[in-house]
Order: structure tokens, then sequence, then C-alpha cells
């Protein structure tokens, strides 16, 4: 399985686990989910990023290349279903904050992390698809600094 199937599966787990005991009505007709690196790049803050369907009628979801534990993609990528459900109207308002908090989500809005409770229901979800298939990305090349310049 590549990453993108994973986490198109991961997301439908999510709409049928926590969303919907959170009675949040996600749509994942519009929404397209890959790994890779947020419009910040690779020296960014951001993990994960939702572009809003203006762009070309679909949410783009983007999962940073640095992340490889599966408890830790599925709490980015719930936090980026937030943002494609409202089709990233809503910021890290109180909105969000009452949608994030209800499935589990918890912490500073603009950098969640996963409960106790999202980590049990994340859990049953890669139990049943397995772990995600990425190890994590490194910038191993070192651009060596310049000592003279004739």
């Amino acid at each position: 399985m590549n990453r993108e199937t994973y986490l198109n599966k991961m997301a439908y787990e999510l709409k049928m686990g926590v969303f919907k005991q959170a009675q949040i009505d996600l749509d994942l007709n519009k929404v397209k989910i890959s790994c890779g690196y947020p419009t910040t790049g690779s020296k960014g803050k951001a993990i994960g990023q939702c572009h809003a369907t203006s762009n070309n009628g679909y949410n783009e979801i983007f999962i940073h290349p640095i992340l490889q534990d599966s408890i830790r993609v599925c709490g980015v990528l719930a936090h980026e279903l937030i943002h494609a459900h409202d089709d990233c109207e809503n910021g890290h308002n109180k909105v969000f904050r009452k949608m994030a908090l209800d499935i589990g989500l918890e912490g500073k809005m603009r950098a969640t992390t996963e409960s106790e409770k999202f980590v049990k229901e994340a859990q049953k979800i890669i139990d049943k698809i397995g772990e995600y298939p990425h190890k994590k990305l490194t910038n191993n090349r070192t651009k060596k600094k310049q000592t003279t310049r004739m």
C-alpha cells in the first residue's frame, strides 16, 4: 500500500469513527490527501496543511514527510480534516476548537496533540489498516559553507 492510499483509508476510518461519534458529517469526496511538504517547505514548522477548494475544487491536504509515527500522522490528518470540513473558513477559532475537542484533539489549536481518547481510537484504525508505510525523510545533504571568496 502506498502512502496516499493509506492516508485516504485512514481518513475514511476517521470519518466513520471519531468524526461520526462527534456528529460531524465529513465529506471526503472533495478531499485529496498526500505526503508532501507544506508551502512553508522543509524548514517550516507546519507538519500538516489544508488548502481550500478555491484552488482547484478540492481540499488538498499535505502531511509532512518528517512524520512517520502512525498515531501522530492520524492526529495531524484529523486536524487537517477539520479544516477541510469547513473549507478552511474558520482557521483555529472557536468553531475549529469545538470540533477538535469533540474528536479528541487537545492543546493549542494551531498545534493540536492527541488525547488519550483519540489515541485509543487511532490505535483501532492502525490495528485495522496497519502502520503508516513511510519512513521519516531527512535532509542528509549539508551545504558546505563558503570560506573564501576570490
